[in-house]
């Protein structure tokens, strides 16, 4: 099984990320199975609904590419309130803004593993990241893992007590296309 982890800090279940990689083969999100889950100084959780374009082969990265949203309506803390709070229209506005997107521009070697350069857009800001990972697996499936911060403030989030950074993880296990 392939698990892919993406990290992303935005203010409080920013979550996003929409994280997507581009595989020169191509590979498919196992829906069950993958994990994103954020982390502030006053709210954690998870979020859902991971679609978009993984395509990615470590030995062509020049054509690696990540194109990937998540659903904001799908923000989970564990209670209703903040749930509410982290969706509505001063915070999130998930209902004007439903997605958060990130799309690569470049994806490197970097350590042990991988950088994917890219454009992370929440609530309609759209920032340069970059987001280390690493790829597990075989041919056929493996696992994405990574982790990421960003500033709250860089988004136009603007509620209090959540703590300026949010930290996100992700584990996306894939299978090829």
């Amino acid at each position: 099984m392939k698990k892919v982890i993406f990290h992303a800090a935005t203010a409080c279940m920013l979550l996003v990320l929409a994280f997507t990689t581009a595989y020169v083969v191509g590979w498919q999100v196992n829906e069950d199975d993958y994990a994103i889950k954020f982390s502030t100084k006053g709210a954690s959780g998870t979020i859902k609904g991971l679609k978009g374009t993984i395509d990615f082969d470590r030995n062509d990265l020049a054509r690696a590419r990540f194109d990937v949203t998540v659903d904001v309506h799908t923000i989970n803390t564990g209670l209703g309130l903040k749930n509410r709070h982290a969706k509505a229209e001063d915070f999130l506005d998930a209902d004007r803004y439903p997605t958060i997107r990130f799309v690569s521009t470049a994806i490197k070697p970097s350590g042990t593993g991988f950088l994917a350069d890219g454009q992370l857009t929440i609530k309609g800001v759209s920032r340069p990241v970059s987001i280390p990972f690493t790829f597990e697996g075989s041919e056929a499936e493996g696992s994405f893992r990574g982790e990421f911060s960003v500033n709250r403030k860089d988004y136009n989030l603007e509620k209090k007590r959540i703590g300026e950074t949010i930290d996100v993880e992700l584990v996306v296990p894939v299978t090829k296309r």
